[in-house]
């Protein structure tokens, strides 16, 4: 089996498995087309599509080369059209990204027909009346594809910076990598017919070796790095699973003392990351619920205790929140909201997302397992016991 058909078969797996997402959005639908054509252009490369296409044709006719570069262009704008999309969200230079690829593709063909191409090997340069053709058919294909590589580079290693995921950055650098071989490989092109025109001399096998590897190189790196960006989608998507798998043991304490806080609507199981957003919500609003059953002096009192219990700097902030949760879950149960007094403060205030989710872990973990927690509970309701039967007997005795 050839390179070129293992290039062609890649491809058609990666255009196969995005096509589906062509309806989803323009940003989707210029990656699928991209690819696509991508596929459509290396699979005239493969030599029994090669070889029966000429068949069918005549080899004279070159029709593989010139459906191959016409393929190309059209990959090249989609690509163009897609990273804009990504990472220039408000456009960049629509109008005439149009014009230059409806002008390139018509004048390929005028060119081609017209050109006087030499037999054998690649696309080579011609002699005679035709010569001209030749080389102004190479000098749009060239100029199209190497501009459109140079800018495509251009904005996909800027949006690297701009990614929120390492697997993100890494497949807009290896997108970027891929469109700055692509440009490589319309210079070389430029480099060789250059050489041919100026001194009469070419280089058949050296510009057949450099354009083959550099073109295939950089295909493979384009769907590579399309790979990369929906498996951190599916990287993330287990995250918030896990996540969301570590909150609910917690999310059901605390909304069963105050269920008032719960969302009636519905939430299918499989949108995960919207159930884990509105898991965390309805664990802080509960949080701020209970919060109104303990004043700040539990909460004083659960740092001291914490702190005689020598926790792991790290952890004790949790631990201090989770004391006075559990705490002030078990006074929801049987007394009356305080009034008038200094609530305990929420340790999630001011924190940014990823931030948000470790610290809600931390608590989780601490109110579920650490003894701890599950000592100081108890302490506080043996004091509030405590004090609930003097007044009683107080009572009784003033009556």
């Amino acid at each position: 089996m050839s390179t070129s058909t293992i290039v062609a078969g890649v491809l058609w797996l990666v255009a196969l498995w995005r096509l589906p997402s062509i309806r989803h959005s323009h940003k989707q639908r210029s990656l699928a087309l991209t690819l696509v054509a991508l596929a459509a252009a290396m699979t005239f490369e493969v030599p029994q599509v090669k070889g029966t296409v000429d068949a069918a044709v005549g080899i004279d006719v070159r029709l593989p080369y010139l459906l191959k570069h016409l393929l190309g262009v059209t990959s090249a704008a989609y690509l163009l059209d897609f990273v804009i999309a990504v990472v220039r969200p408000q456009g960049l230079a629509r109008r005439p990204r149009l014009v230059a690829a409806g002008v390139t593709l018509p004048l390929m063909l005028t060119f081609y027909a017209f050109a006087n191409w030499m037999p054998g090997g690649p696309v080579r340069l011609g002699e005679g009346p035709g010569a001209l053709f030749s080389i102004l058919y190479m000098a749009v294909f060239t100029l199209y594809i190497g501009i459109a590589m140079v800018v495509a580079t251009w904005l996909f290693l800027g949006g690297v910076r701009h990614s929120r995921t390492l697997l993100g950055k890494a497949g807009l650098g290896l997108l970027g990598l891929g469109t700055l071989l692509g440009s490589v490989y319309a210079l070389q092109r430029i480099v060789f017919v250059t050489v041919q025109l100026s001194t009469g001399t070419d280089y058949p096998d050296l510009e057949n070796l450099l354009s083959t590897t550099l073109k295939q190189t950089a295909i493979l790196s384009i769907a590579l790095g399309v790979c990369l960006p929906p498996l951190s989608v599916a990287v993330e998507y287990v995250g918030a699973w896990r996540t969301l798998r570590r909150l609910r043991p917690l999310w059901v304490q605390l909304t069963e003392s105050a269920p008032y806080v719960v969302l009636a609507t519905s939430v299918r199981r499989r949108r995960i990351p919207f159930r884990l957003e509105r898991c965390v919500i309805e664990i802080e609003d509960a949080c701020l619920a209970l919060r109104e059953y303990v004043s700040v002096d539990t909460y004083t009192r659960a740092r001291k205790f914490v702190r005689q219990k020598a926790v792991d700097v790290q952890y004790a902030d949790a631990v201090v929140e989770a004391c006075w949760l559990r705490t002030a879950v078990q006074q929801a149960r049987n007394r009356e909201r305080l009034r008038g007094v200094e609530y305990p403060p929420l340790g999630v205030t001011g924190r940014d997302r990823a931030s948000e989710l470790s610290w809600l872990r931390a608590v989780a973990r601490a109110y579920l397992s650490s003894p701890i927690v599950s000592e100081f509970a108890r302490q506080e309701q043996s004091s509030i016991s405590h004090e609930q039967g003097d007044s009683e007997r107080i009572s009784s005795h003033d009556n």
